[in-house]
């Protein structure tokens, strides 16, 4: 089992630290989007892309890079640190895309976090503590669902 996490988190490192939280549980390697190209994707059972959102989406670098991906069947994950309440239905735009490339999306993670974005910097940001112990420990059992659904998904397809 192989599983190439491709994250961008330019700000706070929110979300490089959700893919750290999932990499001490699984067979995890972590790149960003810049150096994603590097990697031979069919070398993975799985990859998962995630970011930090900004103004209602995934960072634009990784949702380029997604639109960008072959049409060939793949595995993936979609997951999300945000400032914001709605921070759930944020990974839909993303999701979305990747099924138009072809790829079976196994689920979705988001967690609150901490955000200094703009005005919030001058109050020393919202969600304070963020991501903590209890988001990195949802994220690892994420990421374990995520391999057996992989798991039961692969025995579906050997099936004939």
């Amino acid at each position: 089992m192989r599983i190439l996490i491709v994250v961008e988190s330019k700000h706070l490192g929110n979300t490089i630290k959700i893919a750290k939280a999932m990499k001490n549980v699984a067979p995890v390697t972590i790149t960003n989007v810049e150096n994603a190209i590097r990697y031979n994707f069919s070398d993975y059972n799985i990859v998962g892309y995630g970011s930090g959102i900004y103004m209602g989406k995934h960072d634009k670098r990784l949702m380029n890079f997604c639109d960008h991906l072959c049409d060939e069947k793949g595995y993936s994950f979609v997951f999300s640190t945000s400032g914001g309440a709605d921070f759930k239905s944020n990974n839909k735009a993303l999701v979305e895309l990747l099924k138009t490339k072809n790829k079976i999306v196994l689920g979705t993670f988001s967690c609150i976090a901490l955000d200094k974005f703009f005005v919030l910097r001058l109050m020393g940001g919202v969600n304070k503590g963020h991501p903590n112990e209890t988001d990195y420990s949802e994220a690892q059992k994420f990421v374990l669902n995520i391999i057996e659904k992989y798991k039961t998904a692969t025995a579906k397809d050997s099936v004939i």
